[in-house]
């Protein structure tokens, strides 16, 4: 399972690792603005992986790193059982990307290139080209004054079957840009501390225009945290954050401005414990009169717990509403329960299994799905700079319209390197 955000470097979609709602989990957290530093002393049995090799380039180090993908999907169009357009396929998926970091006193700086290519042996019409930039800025790291700067360009698809738009003969493409910062006031052992969170994103089709052109839209944001320290390693804190939500459609009644009001706490409660936990008030108002506005409870909670050096586990839920696609309803209210265990076996053998719940409930329309994933990967080191291993995909998903029900198996070998 790997969680993603709009917001994290070399994001690119991939049909083996299609969890859409997982996302809320990940977009969640990491909106906070708090970051659960793994912890445990490295040893030959880390989970940690063996740091990749650079090439010095003045202030810079350039650490490039490829992998190649061979997947077996048995469903690669997301179909109900028994649909004729089920369909199964073999990808070959091609991940070459390059980053470049540095630092200068306080401050701290990274840059990256991610490409990413897939290839259907029979459906040829899915095959897909992906990339994207990132540049991020960390400023008087340590400091009582902070800053945490990054930008984002994402050239991408969404694969056929996987959002609520009408069906074409292709893939969407989009392209994504996102822009976003983090001012923090307050030393690293002050008693109080403040984050303001501003962000912008902006997200387009470039193709299928005559059904993409309602999914266009852009997203401003601004939200302010103040953490108040209660013990050595255990913060209160207590958060706002509004986002506008304006699609480009002049007809579209889906613009929005969303707010959240959300109070929980942080903690190290040992050196193997992390945790966040948030929850409050979440609000969704339409700028038309015709979509009724929503006022529920959200929450984010993250828990990290590593008993072992070489073993940790991780547990995610969260809820919170996300946009719909092809104007399929008023929005989505999505929740998601994740599980997630990574063990090195020994220095070269690892594995991680992962488990998740998700429910999104579409409002103004009548859908509720439950969907379900098992994963399981593992990987042998062969040589520092060199890993390979194979990786296993359940999903199903169980809806109340019966032609959104499928069931996914997806088995994966990959050959991994970096210098």
């Amino acid at each position: 399972m790997q969680l993603m955000s709009p917001h994290e470097p070399l994001l690119v979609k991939e049909p083996a690792n299609l969890k859409q709602s997982v996302v809320l989990v990940a977009a969640a957290l990491l909106s906070s603005g708090a970051v659960l530093a793994q912890t445990g002393i490295p040893t030959p049995r880390s989970v940690e992986k063996p740091a990749a090799g650079g090439v010095p380039m003045g202030p810079l180090t350039a650490y490039p790193s490829v992998s190649y993908e061979v997947q077996r999907n048995d469903n690669i169009f997301l179909q109900a059982p028994g649909s004729p357009s089920l369909v199964k396929d073999t990808i070959q998926v091609l991940k070459p990307a390059v980053r470049l970091e540095g630092r200068t006193g306080a401050h701290q700086f990274g840059f990256g290139l991610g490409f990413e290519s897939g290839r259907y042996s029979d459906s040829s019409a899915d095959d897909y080209n992906n990339n994207n930039a990132f540049v991020n800025l960390d400023l008087n790291r340590g400091g009582r004054v902070t800053a945490r700067l990054n930008a984002n360009h994402v050239d991408a698809h969404d694969p056929r079957g996987s959002t609520t738009d009408a069906a074409t003969a292709v893939p969407n493409r989009y392209r994504q840009q996102t822009l976003g910062g983090i001012f923090g006031y307050g030393a690293p052992g002050a008693q109080g501390r403040f984050e303001l969170e501003l962000g912008t994103l902006d997200k387009s089709y470039t193709n299928n225009r005559a059904s993409t052109f309602v999914n266009d839209r852009s997203d401003n944001s601004l939200g302010g945290t103040f953490y108040w320290r209660i013990a050595p390693r255990t913060q209160l804190l207590a958060q706002v954050k509004r986002t506008d939500i304006d699609f480009s459609d002049p007809a579209s009644t889906l613009d929005s401005k969303e707010t959240r009001y959300l109070g929980g706490v942080t903690w190290e409660a040992t050196a193997a414990t992390t945790g966040l936990f948030k929850i409050g008030q979440v609000r969704k108002d339409f700028n038309s009169g015709l979509r009724p506005d929503f006022n529920g409870t959200g929450w984010e909670a993250q828990v990290r717990w590593s008993p072992l050096t070489y073993s940790q586990w991780e547990f995610m839920n969260a809820r919170a509403p996300r946009e719909t696609a092809g104007n399929f309803g008023d929005f989505v209210l999505g929740s998601n329960y994740a599980a997630k265990w990574t063990h090195a076996w020994n220095s070269r053998f690892s594995t991680i299994a992962n488990a998740s719940h998700a429910t999104d409930s579409y409002k103004g329309v009548a859908r509720n799905d439950k969907i379900d994933t098992l994963g399981l990967k593992a990987s042998y080191q062969m040589r520092r700079w060199l890993s390979f291993g194979g990786e296993y995909t359940w999903q199903k998903r169980d809806s109340d319209v019966d032609s959104a029900d499928y069931k996914r198996n997806v088995f994966m070998l990959f050959l991994s390197a970096t210098l």
